[in-house]
């Protein structure tokens, strides 16, 4: 019986201990803490508009993207209807700021070199029927791109 005793007083402390050392100091910030930093708190695009619209195949094929910035405020949305995906609101803001945070400013004409970076900075395929491009710069400048295959 006394054994028993000790072999539950044990195995209780083992639990204990195995769980004191797992926990993770507080002020440790995990990986996925730093990803969901706030849209706000990131880095401002350099653009007051970008419009992107991608198909592929058929008209319900679509990968769309757009990004606006007016009066302090900005907003995005993003709609990959091959996949049934749609981002709105903040996780859309967050998603379109870490793939343009590296763009760019393009130069005075949109180029398909820029156009490709912008495919694969939403890893997309460049196998499009056709793309769109439109994007409305800081000093009121703009910049379209538009190719059908």
């Amino acid at each position: 019986m006394m054994c028993w005793k000790k072999a539950g007083l044990l195995g209780v402390l083992l639990f204990i201990l195995s769980g004191c050392q797992s926990m993770e100091p507080l002020n440790h910030t995990s990986e996925a803490e730093a990803e969901s930093l706030s849209a706000v708190q990131m880095k401002e695009l350099p653009f007051q508009h970008l419009h992107l619209l991608v198909q592929y195949g058929q008209k319900k094929e679509l990968y769309e993207a757009t990004y606006r910035q007016a009066n302090g405020r900005e907003e995005a949305l993003i709609r990959d209807h091959m996949n049934g995906v749609r981002y709105e609101g903040e996780e859309a803001l967050r998603e379109m700021k870490m793939k343009l945070q590296d763009m760019s400013t393009p130069g005075e004409k949109l180029r398909m070199t820029y156009v490709n970076e912008l495919l694969a900075a939403f890893n997309l395929d460049d196998d499009y029927q056709r793309i769109q491009v439109d994007i409305l710069l800081e000093d009121g400048s703009k910049r379209t791109f538009e190719q059908k295959r």
